[in-house]
């Protein structure tokens, strides 16, 4: 019997090592599916459903981190991969409703210990929160399983970052590793996800960088066998001219090391398997943690914004200055003149007051151990009693953007970034406009102000030039002041901007002419399509 026993004990640990390089290994994919759009034409989903399915039974991986399922296509994914069981629940109310980021896994290979969601807002226990200027509630899927043949116990982290907001993108981040910690401790992880940001972006540094008390995550291309996968763009916009741009990421811990990474370029017949290209990493398990990389630092998140008390953009007498922090402990400091907060010329903010003539503002948060805010630009006009009445607009706005009789251009509120079809703006498709006002009689012009939505994931830009003519007849026109603009088609920004051209002269009819930026350049994701110029207010003064 003793002897028995110590043949096993030398005998098992070879056994043990053969099983162990052959089960430690496992193949996971992260694909964006692209939402079931309609107008997506000859890519929607119903077309590209029967390559997305061939593709998949050829890969078969043993993991997949899906993003932008909808509820319907949830339910055609597991019908198509009968093989897996799965895991997810839409973002908007953590049930079925609005885009999944479900994970799913071979059953024959894994046992699921534990599962759940959570939301990339400060708020992350409650369904459907958004944070940090994301224009949409983004949610987190995560998994705890087993393998059945090795033992191995590990956690799949899965998700989709704003895609409007770098300031969000990072903060997510940040919490992720937070929860990561939190719910994983120090077990092996695998995150994936469609991040909407490429390896320079702030938050590819804050995922990987080595910050004390976490475990150093590692952007799987970095660890292939011999030397590091190129970044091969993963977006492709349903185009081959589409700008190449890696912003899906399959990152690990130091409990893997990457045996490979792939970026799966799919067109079959010239249609796209989505407009992102799915990836796939080969990992396997390492039996040590592998050392972190890189000075260790210290982990800080970035103050909230501080938020300004008031839905107005244009007062007539004064207008109360309410600032409040958002966070507890933080130190608010103020300028008027447009020079940065932490200048010289800075206030600190100690309590409202009241302003009374335009001002930029500009806002910016302190707190000890965090990092301040990033600032916050409030161009506040002064309007004088209105004179001018606005006659004709030249073409009309687009009938699903508009208000009636235009009053949206003179209510002096900000229009609705999220709703844009409530009234508050006035949008113009692909046309340069113009606005024609008269006067009671010959008067002197100060200045003209234009505010506007720059939102280029919408297809909607801030002109590309404005121009004021004056007239005392209504019939000859001469320009008398002119400001090209460069607008820009990044469709991770969204920005409300106000344009001010003074001026001094005297006339009675007014002609503020607005120029359309033009075709939606190489690219964007619909490059070649005319973009739209969205405007809720005009101050003639």
């Amino acid at each position: 019997m003793k002897l028995r026993s110590l043949l096993l004990l030398i005998i098992l640990p070879g056994l043990m090592l053969s099983c162990t390089d052959e089960d430690r290994s496992l193949s996971v994919m992260s694909f964006n599916i692209r939402y079931d759009n309609p107008d997506d034409g000859a890519q929607a989903w119903e077309k590209r459903k029967p390559l997305v399915a061939a593709f998949l039974k050829e890969q078969a991986p043993d993991i997949i981190g899906f993003q932008e399922a909808l509820h319907h296509q949830y339910e055609q994914l597991q019908h198509l991969l009968s093989a897996y069981n799965s895991v997810g629940a839409g973002r908007d109310d953590g049930k079925e409703k609005g885009e999944y980021v479900p994970v799913f896994y071979r059953k024959d290979k894994y046992e699921l210990l534990a599962s759940s969601h959570f939301w990339l807002s400060e708020t992350p226990e409650q369904a459907g929160s958004k944070s940090w200027g994301a224009a949409l509630p983004r949610i987190v899927t995560w998994l705890q399983l087993k393998d059945r043949n090795s033992g191995y116990i590990f956690y799949v982290f899965n998700t989709h970052f704003s895609h409007v907001s770098a300031h969000a993108r990072n903060e997510s981040a940040v919490l992720l590793l937070h929860k990561i910690r939190t719910i994983a401790e120090s077990a092996p992880v695998i995150l994936t996800g469609d991040f909407n940001a490429p390896a320079s972006e702030r938050m590819f540094t804050s995922l990987t960088n080595n910050w004390e008390d976490y475990d150093q995550l590692s952007d799987s291309r970095s660890l292939t066998v011999g030397t590091e996968a190129p970044m091969t763009p993963t977006f492709n916009g349903f185009s081959t001219q589409t700008t190449p741009i890696a912003i899906d990421h399959i990152f690990v811990n130091g409990f893997f090391d990457a045996e490979s990474f792939t970026t799966h370029e799919v067109i079959k017949d010239g249609t796209f398997i989505s407009d992102h290209y799915p990836i796939t990493a080969r990992l396997s398990f390492r039996m040590n943690q592998r050392d972190a990389r890189g000075e260790s630092k210290t982990l800080m998140q970035r103050l909230r914004t501080p938020f300004l008390n008031t839905g107005e953009l244009c007062f007539y007498d004064s207008l109360l200055i309410d600032i409040r922090p958002q966070g507890s402990e933080t130190v608010i400091y103020y300028t008027l003149n447009g020079a940065l907060p932490d200048d010289s010329t800075a206030q600190k903010y100690v309590r409202p007051f009241y302003l009374k003539k335009s001002a930029t503002l500009r806002i910016k948060a302190f707190a000890e151990g965090m990092f301040p805010s990033p600032v916050s630009q409030h161009i506040l006009i002064k309007r004088k009693a209105q004179k001018a009445k606005l006659i004709n607009v030249v073409p009309a706005a687009d009938a699903k953007y508009q208000s009636e009789g235009y009053r949206a251009l003179f209510d002096c509120r900000p229009g609705n970034s999220n709703v844009l079809n409530d009234g508050s703006w006035c949008g113009f498709n692909g046309t340069d406009t113009d606005f024609l006002f008269e006067l009671p009689q010959r008067g002197n012009i100060s200045e003209v102000y234009i505010s506007c939505l720059s939102q280029p994931a919408m297809w909607i830009a801030t002109p590309a030039r404005l121009e004021i003519k004056t007239s005392n007849d209504g019939l000859a026109y001469q320009v008398v002041a002119a400001q090209d603009y460069q607008p820009q088609f990044n469709e991770s920004i969204r920005a409300h901007q106000v344009m001010h051209l003074p001026m001094n002269t005297r006339a009675r009819y007014v002609k503020i002419s607005v120029y359309n930026a033009g075709l939606l350049p190489p690219g964007h994701s619909a490059q070649g399509n005319p973009s739209w110029t969205f405007i809720d207010e005009i101050v003639l003064q």
